[in-house]
């Protein structure tokens, strides 16, 4: 019996992650993203993500600031989408999951962890 409750939980955690995976639009909106452990410390920006003409195109702005970053591409897979864009001068780039409902996980540079919230 508790293996089957065990079973049908995990089907269940399972079946709503691939749900948000496979939403196509799941990543369109405003986003309160915190990207930890950089050299500058903690970073807090807002992820603006829209779908123009059926492509995704978005940008970085500071918290409390319009001004910002452009997304040069974003690259949309099926398990996530992956932003590039310049920074400092550098060419970086930002891989990011549906984490649960209204919220995402990834890392910059598959080195920082990023962790994301649907501003609502």
């Amino acid at each position: 019996m508790k293996k089957s409750v065990f079973l049908l939980f995990g089907l269940m955690l399972w079946a709503s992650t691939a749900t948000f995976a496979h939403n196509p639009d799941y990543f369109i909106g405003t986003w309160d993203v915190l990207i930890s452990d950089t050299p500058q410390g903690n970073v807090n920006v807002t992820l603006k993500l829209e779908r123009v003409e059926g492509k995704l195109i978005g940008k970085f702005s500071p918290v409390g600031s319009e001004e910002g970053t452009t997304i040069s591409n974003i690259s949309e897979q099926e398990n996530g989408i992956t932003l590039y864009f310049v920074a400092e001068g550098y060419d970086l780039y930002l891989n990011l999951k549906a984490a649960e409902n209204d919220k995402l996980s990834g890392y910059l540079i598959d080195q920082f962890p990023v962790k994301g919230e649907r501003m609502k």
